[in-house]
């Protein structure tokens, strides 16, 4: 059985235990106090709603054809019932959830309890490539 606290201090333990340091992806607000402690940066990808949304129907659509396996091992695969007819389908937790994670974010960018964090917004495909092209030749 799924349980937060276990699952809090695994995520402690890990984040603790990275000489490296780690990148975090999600909106799993629950560890957001974990998670954001001692980052030093967030990149918020925040494309509009309507590009969000497309990206999620052809990406469904395309695993509902392939029947390809949605975590490696786990048997769990996109069905059409899954998709469209589903109260657990990631198109209607999408339309659900869009704008509140959005004003989430905006919120936590003047938190004070993440003052220290330098957050970095795109708003485009565009802007989203040009990060990734500068960060390709920091090597």
């Amino acid at each position: 059985m799924f349980s937060l606290i276990s699952f809090f201090g695994r995520l402690e333990a890990a984040l603790a235990t990275s000489p490296e340091g780690w990148v975090l992806d999600g909106n799993f607000d629950r560890t957001r106090p974990i998670k954001w402690r001692d980052v030093f940066i967030v990149v918020w990808i925040d494309y509009p709603f309507w590009r969000v949304f497309s990206q999620a129907i052809f990406r469904d659509i395309k695993r509902i054809i392939s029947q390809e396996e949605l975590w490696p091992g786990t048997g769990n695969r996109e069905s059409f019932r899954k998709t469209f007819l589903s109260r657990e389908s990631v198109l209607l937790w999408s339309l659900k959830t869009w704008r509140q994670n959005r004003q989430r974010y905006f919120a936590d960018m003047i938190n004070p309890r993440y003052a220290h964090i330098q957050v970095v917004r795109l708003r485009s495909r565009k802007e989203a490539l040009a990060l990734v092209k500068s960060l390709a030749t920091l090597d």
